[in-house]
């Protein structure tokens, strides 16, 4: 499994996000869509060890789950060394709202599991 930690949510701009995004992070009362995608990219990642992964995992500072989704591929982005999840959300995964079973214990915001 490929975990992804957000932080605080801040504003981007959307002209300049690679993924179109006005947000990035975890804000309170987001949705799984929000989630997946604030949390599906763009990051410096091992390309190879994220494609050998089947799941994708979103999960906030406090280590709750937010979304969760099947990794399809990956996408290089115009940032330079950083690449965006391709996949499909789990919508209602049961995990979702619960902690994870898999803490993050790296200061990375990218985790391999």
């Amino acid at each position: 499994m490929l975990q992804i930690q957000l932080g605080q949510d801040r504003e981007v701009d959307p002209t300049t996000d690679p993924l179109g995004r006005d947000h990035v992070g975890y804000r309170p009362g987001m949705t799984e869509q929000e989630a997946w995608t604030a949390g599906r990219g763009t990051w410096v990642l091992k390309v190879d060890r994220a494609l050998a992964q089947d799941e994708i995992q979103i999960v906030n500072l406090d280590g709750t789950v937010l979304a969760v989704g099947d990794i399809l591929g990956v996408t290089k982005t115009r940032e330079p060394g950083r690449y965006a999840i391709d996949g499909n959300l789990k919508l209602g995964d049961p995990r979702v709202g619960k902690p994870t079973a898999t803490p993050h214990k790296s200061r990375n915001s990218v985790a391999y599991f």
